[in-house]
């Protein structure tokens, strides 16, 4: 059995072996950074295919798997006008095999299909706007910098802060130890990554302030979606892969909103209003 401060020492060993490993394939950029990506989405589709098992449903992992495939490709290749028929594709066939489960002796409803499709589209289509980051003008590095700063600053600070002076629960039916004052916090904290890292960027200070805002409201999101699933599926972590911080959808839940508000954030302060 382990003591609470080895299961601290395995947290923070793994949680810097997790940010060395994303710093180092950020460095590398191009396509090692999108591989990167295309990996953890899939390893996080599976997790979620788990939970949805665990929650009573009979989910398609294959389902999930192509729906996710064809979203993450579509987003990050968007001149390869994949998205559409891509979807189309996993759409039709994956209805027409549910037909086939419906009439085996277990039968599979429409609602197991529906979750397999909406979970993969919702993991692809975000990991697609991580992994399309390091490609942005004027360097995807910064931006992807940006991203992580914010919300590794928001998320320090609002669990110091909720820990320390948390009262208000923020969503007590599906994340208890999540209050309005570590909310708070993390926005202020999110800005002021946002503003100082600006300060050095090509981008400037008032886009990584707005940045910062937008990433410290709105990524917490992601970490309550998650949350609702794993209580739905009488869960702590989506996995065990990463000792100490539970699985792959565990860690990359807000970062994966995050990612969409920086991308669409660096598409209009380019001026060019669409993706490359």
């Amino acid at each position: 059995m382990q003591t609470p401060s080895n299961d601290l020492t395995a947290r923070l060993v793994s949680g810097a072996a997790v940010v060395v490993v994303t710093v180092v394939f950020g460095a590398l950029g191009g396509w090692w950074f999108t591989l990167f990506v295309a990996a953890a989405i899939a390893r996080a589709t599976y997790e979620l295919w788990r939970l949805l098992d665990r929650a009573g449903y009979r989910p398609s992992l294959a389902v999930a798997w192509g729906t996710a495939a064809a979203a993450f490709i579509g987003i990050r290749l968007p001149n390869l006008f994949i998205l559409i028929p891509a979807l189309t594709l996993v759409l039709l066939v994956s209805l027409a095999r549910q037909l086939q489960r419906a009439q085996g002796a277990q039968a599979h409803t429409f609602g197991d299909w529906a979750v397999s499709f909406a979970g993969g589209f919702y993991l692809g289509w975000t990991g697609g706007h991580l992994a399309e980051l390091i490609v942005l003008p004027p360097d995807g590095r910064w931006w992807l910098a940006l991203t992580l700063a914010t919300l590794w600053s928001a998320d320090s600070m609002a669990y110091a802060f909720g820990r320390l002076l948390g009262k208000h629960k923020l969503a007590p039916a599906i994340s208890p130890g999540k209050t309005w004052e570590g909310y708070i916090a993390g926005v202020i904290a999110s800005t002021l990554a946002g503003v100082i890292l600006g300060r050095f960027a090509p981008f400037g200070m008032p886009v990584g302030a707005i940045v910062g805002v937008l990433v410290g409201a709105l990524s917490p999101l992601g970490d309550l979606i998650e949350s609702m699933i794993k209580r739905q599926a009488h869960a702590k972590d989506s996995g065990n892969l990463i000792p100490g911080h539970g699985g792959v959808f565990d860690r990359i839940d807000s970062l994966l909103w995050a990612s969409v508000v920086v991308t669409y954030v660096a598409v209009v302060a380019s001026g060019t209003f669409q993706l490359p």
